[in-house]
C-alpha cells in the first residue's frame, strides 16, 4: 500500500494547510509564541512527521509556545499517530506554555486524555468541549 502524497498549500491570510488521504491540518500563527492548529478528518499516519514538524519549526522560532488545537472536526487518530503526539508533548513540555485542545467527540477526547497522561505533562494540556470558551482563549491569544 502506498501512502497518499501530502499537499502543502499557503492560504490567503498566511495560513498553511497540509492535506493527505482525507485529513487536513491548518496552521495559523496568532502572534509570536501562539499557534492554532485546526485538524479535520482521520489521521492514520499518512503525513509521517510533517504535521508535528510544522509545530517543531514554530518552537524553534518562538519559545515558549502556546499551542491551540481545534480537533472538533477530527474523526479519529491512528495508534501510532497518538504515540507520536504523546512523545512530542513529553519531549517539548518545557517549551510549551500551554496546549488547549477543542474536542468534538468522545473518541478524540479520550485519545487526548491518554496522551496527556502518558506524556506526564500534568496540567499542560487543557481539554475543551465548549467551542465558545475555546474561541475566547484563541481570541485572547491573538492580542
Amino acid at each position: 500500500m502506498t501512502s497518499p502524497s501530502i499537499t502543502r498549500e499557503q492560504l490567503p491570510g498566511g495560513q498553511l494547510q497540509l492535506s493527505a488521504g482525507g485529513c487536513t491540518f491548518a496552521y495559523e500563527r496568532l502572534r509570536q509564541g501562539a499557534l492554532l492548529v485546526t485538524i479535520s478528518g482521520i489521521d492514520k499516519g499518512q503525513f509521517g512527521t510533517a504535521t508535528l514538524d510544522e509545530i517543531r519549526i514554530e518552537l524553534l522560532r518562538h519559545r515558549p509556545l502556546e499551542l491551540f488545537i481545534n480537533a472538533q472536526a477530527a474523526v479519529a487518530v491512528g495508534i501510532e499517530v497518538s504515540k507520536e503526539w504523546t512523545h512530542f508533548f513529553a519531549l517539548n513540555r518545557e517549551h510549551l506554555r500551554r496546549v488547549s485542545v477543542l474536542v468534538g467527540s468522545k473518541a478524540i477526547e479520550l485519545t487526548v486524555a491518554i496522551a496527556q497522561h502518558l506524556s506526564q505533562t500534568g496540567n499542560l494540556i487543557q481539554l475543551y468541549s465548549d467551542r465558545d470558551l475555546f474561541d475566547a482563549r484563541v481570541a485572547a491569544a491573538r492580542g
